[in-house]
């Protein structure tokens, strides 16, 4: 007996500010890295260097520190997710492939990161589940099924959201496809050839369509490679994940074997994409008219009904009753 407390309880205490501990440094982490950042160009280039976008990280000194915790905690938790998600090498492709459609880095050893990172806001969250549970008192049952609750929703969290970025850059790159293909065919009109035109255009769309220019780098990075054209356009196709751009891609493959005209077949498509664009407009105005009928019988018709006929009831209660 130590200050009243059994062996068990001590025990018992000693777990859950060890859980909570781990639970509160990963969460502080991803919190103070998120504060803001010095400029400092060495540093950025070697966080660049470490495939961490220097533009976005907004530091000082400590969350530097604190970033550098996180990458070693990963690097610790990297071998027990090749462990826990090894086997599913079904699920680690259809990861892989949402990774690079969000326009992630795709490689294996960026799958294997985001893994551990799964993992990490598992424990964090189970960990805060199990302390949670723990102080209402309950059966054991209860205190770690909150503990197991807590580490699927943190393990499963990340992928919920790579799966939304992959399908908001799906949207983006479909909403700024003509606008681009409409810049291809100006500089293809003025004279440029495909590979310089698709050099040019992922420079000049770098702000008006970062996600099309992504792709388009890339293409042109493949092309520099000694890639051939076809195969080229093939990756790039099945690379973002669009059939639009993946049609596309085919059309000037099919144009490049013929030797027809690429700057026609891209007007062609470009009026297409355009009529697309103004259906899909149209589609989303005509179904917004029956998505307002709902808030408006929850929340706008009562109130409405309530001040309209409200002092007419008073009223004729005072008078009857």
């Amino acid at each position: 007996m130590i200050f009243g407390l059994g062996l068990d309880s001590i025990i018992l205490i000693i777990v859950i500010g060890v859980l909570t501990f781990f639970a509160m440094f990963i969460l502080s982490a991803g919190v103070i890295s998120a504060v803001s950042y010095k400029e400092n160009p060495v540093r950025d280039r070697l966080l660049a260097l470490k495939g961490m976008d220097a533009n976005e990280l907004r530091s000082d000194d400590l969350s530097y520190k604190m970033i550098e915790l996180q990458e070693k905690l990963i690097e610790k938790l990297e071998p027990l997710s090749r462990k826990f998600y090894g086997k599913d090498a079904g699920n680690l492709a259809q990861i892989k492939n949402q990774l690079t459609e969000a326009g992630l880095p795709d490689s294996d050893d960026a799958l294997w990161r985001f893994m551990a990172g799964r993992i990490a806001l598992g424990f964090a969250l189970g960990g805060i589940g199990f302390s949670a549970a723990l102080l209402t008192g309950q059966l054991i049952a209860f205190v770690l099924g909150g503990g197991i609750l807590g580490f699927i929703i943190g393990s499963m969290f990340p992928q919920i959201r790579l799966r939304l970025l992959a399908v908001k850059r799906k949207d983006e790159i479909r909403y700024k496809l003509p606008d681009t293909l409409d810049l291809m065919i100006v500089c293809m009109e003025a004279g440029l050839g495909l590979d310089t035109t698709i050099q040019r255009v992922a420079d000049e769309t770098e702000q008006m369509a970062p996600e099309i220019s992504y792709e388009l780098k890339r293409a042109n990075h493949e092309l520099n490679a000694g890639i051939s054209r076809t195969e080229v356009f093939q990756n790039l196709g099945t690379r973002a994940g669009v059939q639009e751009l993946k049609t596309l891609c085919s059309m000037i493959i099919q144009s490049d074997k013929l030797g027809t005209s690429i700057g026609q077949t891209l007007r062609v498509y470009a009026e297409d994409s355009r009529v697309r664009r103004k259906q899909k407009a149209e589609q989303i105005a005509a179904k917004a008219s029956i998505k307002m009928i709902f808030p408006l019988v929850l929340f706008i018709f009562p109130p409405m009904g309530i001040v309209l006929i409200g002092p007419v009831v008073i009223e004729a209660m005072g008078t009857f009753f």
